[in-house]
């Protein structure tokens, strides 16, 4: 698969930085990864808060801090890969609304507009990459966003598409073929429950689609502690954490890393730039096994999520069906009680109306 490239013709890099998590630490860090020799940059249209006191409690990229520390580097824009999302409204709560506001039937100009807002906190005139975090949205619903995504690249205003979060390699099999161009870049988590037989990034590889892995090193503590892998990394004269993002590039997969330690971004620049040391197959092949421990765990944490999901569904329902029959008991009830009641008021008006006519007798038989 040929890599994506800046506009000035070069290939990005095997890393990207990501700029998530960073608060209003994002330009400062951001000015840091550029100075150490970053190129390739990942962030996202998330809802801001601007009060200080407030910042703790938002999970963003803040993608203004991310346009201002841009506008201030002397790196040509050309040769920068700036990648940035459109977010759905669900991850945006419980924080600021996104912008704009939007139901699932204005997705679609949210897209859009969510895409100029990114131009302006950006700073830029274009986008190198432009993909769609929506994974509530409907494969259906999702066709006219993806139709957009191809629209912004005629108009030269982003050079490569793709989506977040797939779920499924069927979901992204059927996105690919009925949008075609539209998916060139597909960017999920490293370990997920969702597709634990791990079809997705073979699909890529063999489709020609460039996939992204965020939380590829905090969501892999269990294999970066694991003694095999700390053996390769001294073998290799470098980290585990380092070797094993060694073992990412060689299987087709660009990392995202957002590390906050300068000392970690810079032994990381060496697989960034293609100059680490390649792995053995037999060190690929102990790395491979770690992996594939890691995607029975997933399965298996994946069983329990679903498990977990159908006792709350049928928790649900089952509370659901409970207020049901207390309604209609209720209903029940109060119809019984009208009905009794008013069988009480016959009953007193035909005592009424004997006693009525056992008077009239009386008077007339006294008279």
């Amino acid at each position: 698969m040929s890599r994506l490239s800046t506009v000035s013709g070069k290939q990005i890099q095997n890393i990207i930085y990501g700029t998530a998590y960073k608060r209003w630490r994002t330009a400062r860090l951001l000015h840091e990864a550029l100075a150490i020799g970053y190129r390739s940059i990942d962030t996202a249209n998330w809802s801001t808060f601007h009060l200080r006191f407030t910042l703790t409690l938002v999970k963003n990229s803040f993608e203004v801090y991310v346009g201002n520390a841009l506008s201030e580097t002397s790196i040509s824009r050309e040769d920068l890969f700036v990648q940035s999302k459109f977010v759905s409204a669900p991850h945006h709560t419980p924080f600021a609304p996104p912008f704009p506001a939007y139901d699932g039937q204005n997705a679609e100009e949210a897209c859009h507009l969510s895409f100029l807002r990114s131009l302006e906190n950006l700073k830029t005139l274009y986008l190198d990459a432009f993909l769609i975090n929506a994974p509530e949205i409907t494969p259906d619903s999702m066709v006219p966003l993806l139709k957009l995504l191809l629209r912004f690249k005629d108009e030269k205003k982003t050079r490569y598409t793709g989506v977040c979060n797939i779920a499924t390699v069927d979901t992204l099999a059927q996105l690919h073929k009925t949008v075609p161009g539209a998916i060139q870049i597909v960017q999920n988590p490293l370990h997920s429950p969702w597709d634990p037989e791990y079809k997705i990034p073979q699909y890529c590889r063999d489709h020609g689609i460039q996939y992204n892995t965020f939380n590829t090193l905090t969501g892999s503590d269990r294999i970066i502690k694991n003694n095999s892998l700390k053996s390769i990394g001294e073998e290799n004269g470098t980290t585990p954490q380092v070797a094993f993002l060694q073992y990412c590039v060689q299987t087709g997969i660009t990392p995202l890393v957002g590390a906050r330690s300068q000392e970690n971004l810079r032994s990381s620049l060496i697989v960034a730039n293609g100059e680490g040391k390649q792995l053995p197959k037999e060190q690929m092949h102990k790395i491979s096994r770690l992996m594939a421990e890691q995607s029975i765990i997933n399965r298996f944490r994946g069983a329990k999520l679903l498990e977990r999901r159908n006792r709350e569904m049928k928790k649900k329902r089952g509370t659901q069906k409970m207020r049901s029959d207390q309604a209609k008991y209720l209903q029940a009830t109060y119809v019984q009680r009208e009905q009794d009641e008013q069988q009480v008021v016959e009953r007193a008006k035909a005592r009424a109306e004997a006693l009525a006519e056992k008077l009239r007798k009386d008077l007339q038989e006294n008279t």
